[in-house]
């Protein structure tokens, strides 16, 4: 094989490399999520305890002096734990708390935390100091009061079945300020109506806040944070700085989180300013300052699914981005999508994504092997040129390009086929990272997320505790490209075969921390290579 196509190779490797210890996702840390009743009731307790001593004593003296200039009665808490609201539909488990009247918890009934256990999927993370969302404050000649009060709700459990149905939350602020909270709840989908009214006279400033996802993003090529569309683009923002300013100039928006997203989705003729912001912990806030004493608009909780966004009529679907490899990664998913509707498999529909892609490439893959063949055969008359210009390196080129154009030889023809599919891998990779139908894929047996490594098992190694875990596919991807590699035409040049003996090594190592379906890709992509290398050879 020429230098140049080695050269190639390793650019290549390099590439996957920088890839994979640069961009693939670490796996996140297993956090504890409320699942049952009980245990939803507690989470609310510790993180009220957490805040009450730091913020009784501010909270006090503004609360106090808030009350001597309105000449109202400061809506005092309860020395009580709070009380949750359980809300339960089709799509959805709610707990609201009467600790401000907001939601706490949302979890997506058609969609596991983990791929082996049973626990509903929680989108609203543990972000303190937000309880529950949406948090009401006010501020007055630089004193802030906010609604964590207690409020009153007019149902103790909701369950929607096959009809819309309301709950309504009626408290105050800490000065005494009225505020209600409306929530509608749908049999149909993953959307919530909140309609929210408070007392909004006099000169103060009322603010709404958001906060679901925390600062933290365990892959830095998985995009997580807030996003705004304005009606034409959308906008990821990956580092707050200072305060984003919006105004009124969004259609909605959100926080993404990878699989999931929670989207704001304004009413019209109801659209509160907007801003973004994070706190001192980093956590994003989106912020809403209504001019009015009422505003409305919907909550979205669910998965980044195109026909589901779709579905909210406001372009949601547009949250669904692959960066660079959008123009490649949508066909593909659609393509599996659409396999996936005869095989409900998709780690047969890789599989025959596949086969289709080496098909479609077959003819390159025939003349790539043809110019390695030649390749081959010029090595005795390129080894004669390499000595009698040893010391001319600029006529030794000029020699060797001459020799090449009269024979028709391209030098960079044997590694055409493999430049060529990496953006599909890459393209691939995104797919795999960012489309909710890959997320907890079953392939079969022990593969049950083809959106993650293998999880066969694990070993720790004695003396050291490292844990290492033991993936099948990747191995067996590293033999056929060893296969693959003795197939492969190469040069006489000793140095040159010894150093590709190791590519098979290098690849083994970098995919092993890559999502099975990707190593799956490999792995077919390198038996049908195979297959093919043995018909030409017969053939040539």
């Amino acid at each position: 094989m020429e230098k140049r196509t080695i050269i190639a190779l390793l650019i290549t490797i390099v590439i996957l490399f920088f890839f994979q210890f640069y961009f693939a996702p670490k796996e996140q840390p297993k956090q504890p999520q409320a699942t049952g009743e009980a245990q939803t009731k507690e989470k609310p307790q510790t993180k009220d305890a957490d805040l009450k001593a730091e913020e009784k004593t501010a909270k006090s003296k503004a609360i106090t002096s808030s009350a001597k200039k309105t000449g109202r009665v400061p809506a005092r808490a309860e020395k009580r734990d709070p009380k949750d609201v359980f809300v339960e539909t089709p799509y959805l488990k709610v707990a609201l708390t009467d600790l401000g009247g907001g939601i706490r918890s949302v979890q997506l009934k058609r969609y596991k935390e983990t791929v082996k256990d049973d626990k509903n999927k929680e989108v609203v993370e543990d972000v303190k100091p937000f309880i529950y969302i949406p948090k009401i404050s006010r501020t007055v000649n630089g004193e802030a009061v906010d609604d964590r009060t207690y409020f009153t709700p007019d149902r103790e459990a909701v369950t929607v079945k096959d009809k819309p149905e309301t709950l309504i939350f009626t408290g105050a602020l800490e000065d005494g300020k009225k505020v209600r909270k409306v929530y509608t709840f749908y049999p149909d989908n993953y959307l919530i109506d909140m309609k929210t009214e408070f007392e909004a006279s006099g000169t103060g400033k009322t603010a709404v806040d958001f906060a679901v996802i925390s600062g933290k993003n365990e892959s830095s090529y998985v995009f997580k944070g807030p996003f705004v569309y304005n009606g034409k683009k959308l906008e990821q923002i990956e580092k707050i700085e200072k305060t984003m300013d919006f105004n009124k100039n969004y259609a909605y928006a959100g926080f993404d989180d990878g699989f999931f997203a929670f989207i704001w989705i304004p009413e019209e003729g109801s659209k509160p300013p907007l801003a973004i912001y994070k706190t001192e912990s980093g956590t994003p806030v989106v912020r809403l300052s209504p001019d009015k004493g009422a505003f409305s608009g919907k909550l979205f909780f669910g998965p980044k699914q195109t026909d589901v966004l779709k579905s909210l009529n406001v372009g949601a679907e547009k949250i669904i981005d692959f960066g660079w490899f959008d123009i490649i990664a949508k066909p593909l998913i659609m393509f599996m999508n659409l396999t996936y509707r005869f095989t409900h498999n998709y780690g047969i529909d890789i599989i025959i994504l596949t086969i289709l892609i080496k098909i479609l490439f077959y003819p390159l893959s025939v003349k790539s092997f043809k110019s390695m063949k030649e390749m081959q055969k010029l090595q005795p008359q390129v080894m004669k040129l390499k000595e009698k210009y040893k010391n001319d390196r600029q006529k030794l080129n000029q020699e060797m390009m001459g020799l090449y154009k009269a024979r028709g030889v391209n030098p960079m023809g044997g590694c055409l086929p493999m430049v060529i599919q990496i953006p599909v891998f890459f393209a691939l990779y995104k797919a795999l990272s960012g489309a909710i139908e890959l997320r907890h894929a079953h392939f079969f047996w022990w593969i049950n997320d083809l959106s993650a490594p293998e999880d066969l098992f694990s070993f720790v190694i004695p003396g050291i505790g490292y844990t290492v875990p033991v993936r099948i596919l990747p191995l067996i991807m590293g033999i056929t490209q060893v296969i693959q590699q003795k197939m492969t035409p190469t040069s006489a040049d000793p140095m040159q075969e010894k150093m590709m003996l190791f590519m098979p090594i290098f690849f083994t190592f970098l995919f092993w921390g890559f999502p099975a379906g990707l190593v799956l890709y490999w792995l077919v992509n390198n038996v049908i290579s195979i297959g093919q290398q043995y018909y030409i050879n017969k053939k040539v």
